[in-house]
């Protein structure tokens, strides 16, 4: 039996997307979807109706059993599958890593090594996420929702999350550091939550799957 929840409904975020430079080129990251995948493990035993939204994450984190899986590629699609279940006592919690920026004229056809010159890529931004989250809910006044978000960054960890927690209307960031050799894949990690008041809990150098159990008990206590 499930623990008690305000919430009816859980969607989790999970794993990078593509952005298509040609038909066999992208920009993407090395987020492997681990984390976003054991929060939804996690997640499944504390809320009834759990959604899993995940990009281009490794095979055997394609798929939560017991919860509805929904593959997204790009940023687009995958803002577009989190605002089509969006819905009032919605606990979001957004720990893909989307792309920021795509191609603002991909290629047709694959683009030939052989063409004369270097070559320049222009890119545009894509759309955030959550701050398109927090526009629709504001707009449909769910006020019993609650978008919980994640900042991946290589430095001023604390500074950076904290302003996107206040710039993007979340009850929560969970911060940690990445780099060639840290915080992605399958790596031992480190995360701070922070509020708006700043540090509130860390959890260091553990597995993700004992971060992610560690991030829901806090969310359970604290939501």
């Amino acid at each position: 039996m499930k623990p008690e929840t305000r919430f009816k409904k859980a969607i989790i975020s999970s794993g990078p997307t593509r952005e298509w430079i040609d038909p066999v080129r992208y920009i993407s990251n090395a987020s492997s979807g681990k984390m976003g995948f054991h929060i939804t493990r996690e997640i499944l035993s504390w809320i009834p109706n759990v959604v899993y939204v995940f990009g281009n994450v490794s095979d055997k984190y394609a798929k939560v059993e017991g919860a509805k899986n929904v593959y997204a590629e790009t940023t687009v699609a995958m803002r577009d599958a989190l605002l089509g279940e969006l819905e009032e006592d919605t606990l979001v919690i957004m720990a893909a890593a989307p792309a920021d920026f795509r191609p603002k004229a991909p290629a047709e056809n694959k683009i030939k090594k052989e063409a004369s010159g270097d070559l320049i890529i222009e890119l545009e931004k894509n759309p955030d996420i959550l701050m398109a989250l927090n526009s629709y809910l504001k707009e449909k006044n769910f006020t019993s929702s609650v978008l919980i978000g994640f900042a991946a960054e290589t430095e001023k960890l604390e500074e950076h999350a904290l302003g996107k927690l206040e710039r993007k209307g979340l009850k929560y960031i969970i911060g940690n550091y990445v780099g060639k050799t840290n915080g992605f894949g399958e790596v031992e990690s480190s995360v701070r939550i922070f509020s708006k008041s700043g540090l509130t809990k860390e959890i260091a150098n553990e597995p993700k799957e004992i971060l992610a159990k560690g991030i829901v008990e806090f969310l359970k206590q604290n939501v």
